[in-house]
């Protein structure tokens, strides 16, 4: 049944120029999706009081936990966009632009095979966000 559906989700790659089977990007996916979970794991307690080593009601004098606990949340965040990337790939849609639909080059997927967006599209969104942040 599961390999049903990777046959399925290769049949749009076929027209698309990043190079190797929906299995074998689905494989490689799983593989980062693996290394993000073990790293998440490996950072400890859930709870960002546990983080900061702190019982409820006290105050922390250190940004140590901060650090730890911003970085718990990119983990998340990128195991969000592994995720979300195998979606893209089983409904067809991976490897194009969220935003415009074009294709994403494959030099970008190589790099991050979980890029959801091409680079002009990309750089748009970090101008908003620069812009936002001045």
């Amino acid at each position: 049944m599961e390999n049903a559906v990777l046959l399925r989700s290769e049949e749009p790659l076929a027209h698309s120029p990043f190079i190797g089977s929906g299995s074998e990007i689905w494989n490689w996916l799983q593989s980062l999706k693996e290394e993000v979970s073990l790293d998440l794991l490996r950072e400890g307690p859930l709870c960002q009081s546990e983080i900061l080593g702190l019982r409820e009601g006290e105050e922390s004098t250190a940004n140590t936990g901060d650090i730890e606990w911003g970085h718990r949340a990119q983990l998340e965040a990128r195991l969000r966009e592994i995720t979300d990337a195998q979606d893209r790939l089983l409904d067809g849609t991976y490897g194009k632009c969220v935003d415009c639909g074009e294709q994403i080059s494959v030099g970008r997927l190589t790099a991050d095979p979980a890029a959801y967006l091409c680079l002009a599209c990309q750089k748009l969104v970090e101008r908003q966000h620069q812009f936002c942040t001045l």
